[in-house]
């Protein structure tokens, strides 16, 4: 809880003084929200951790394959990061980029989960 309030604090005063800045100097507002956002997610980083260890036990105990749940993590996060760079491209006056950027992070989200699919389309042809 404690730790959610300075995120919030930092996000707060970073908000405010982006504004501040982007009247005067539009460059330092995008390096003052990009700074921001990493301070903001390097303590998430460790909750993250924590739980990819839970749901990586919870998987070992329900034996279930790496091979299932380890394309869908990994697809998440692709979309947690290109949301992030893609905010970061608009707040920087380049959407476009962010909106390339996001196509990206779907085909790569989808290349990374053909394993699965190709997995699924198995067992269903195996139940047949």
């Amino acid at each position: 809880m404690e730790l959610i309030l300075k995120l919030c604090a930092i996000a707060l005063c970073a908000a405010v003084f982006g504004v501040y800045l982007r009247q005067h100097s539009p460059a330092f507002a995008v390096l003052l929200s990009l700074l921001a956002g990493i301070l903001i997610l390097l303590p998430a980083l460790d909750a993250i951790g924590q739980v990819w260890d839970s749901a990586s036990r919870l998987m070992s105990a329900a034996k279930i394959d790496g091979e299932v749940y380890v394309p869908v993590i990994k697809a998440v996060g692709i979309a947690v990061v290109v949301r992030v760079a893609s905010e970061v491209c608009r707040d920087a006056g380049e959407g476009s980029i962010g909106s390339k950027l996001e196509l990206a992070g779907v085909a790569a989200a989808i290349a990374v989960c053909l394993p699965l699919m190709e997995q699924v389309i198995r067992l269903i042809g195996g139940m047949l």
